[in-house]
């Protein structure tokens, strides 16, 4: 017979206190792979907008060899036929020219790009410009295709 201190060792005791620690489980749901995956997908979008965006007028532009890198804060396109698009809507100059002057006016450094088409003729690229000259844009830039 087996004694303890506070009394007989009864045979289902030991068991007892197994039995009561098993029955606490502590769920939890681990949120770093969605967080991760989350992420992976916010990156993705970010490196894919610009593309889509500039992608939206397709036009051929002439290539260069090189060029700088500037920022777009306005993007004005011409197409083949003549066509100007200010942010992917046709407009005619004369309201370009308020539309670029609002533009200006609330933002004076603000950077325009010219997109044409390698097929557009010359004297559409140069009223454009002039547009852009009478609207107060300060260094219009004109839009390239680096060459590969």
């Amino acid at each position: 017979m087996c004694l303890r201190i506070n009394g007989p060792v009864r045979r289902g005791e030991s068991q007892m206190k197994r039995r009561t620690k098993r029955s606490g489980l502590i769920a939890e749901i681990n949120i770093t792979p969605f967080t991760d995956v989350v992420l992976v997908l916010l990156i993705i979008f970010m490196i894919a907008t610009p593309f889509i965006y500039q992608s939206s007028m397709k036009v051929q532009l002439p290539q260069a060899s090189a060029s700088e890198e500037a920022s777009r804060d306005i993007i004005i396109t011409i197409n083949a036929q003549g066509d100007v698009f200010l942010e992917d809507k046709k407009l005619d100059l004369e309201t370009l020219k308020y539309r670029l002057r609002a533009m200006v006016k609330s933002k004076p450094d603000t950077s325009v790009i010219i997109n044409g088409d390698k097929n557009v003729k010359y004297n559409s690229v140069i009223q454009v410009m002039d547009v852009l000259t009478r609207s107060g844009v300060k260094n219009p830039g004109l839009g390239i295709e680096l060459k590969k």
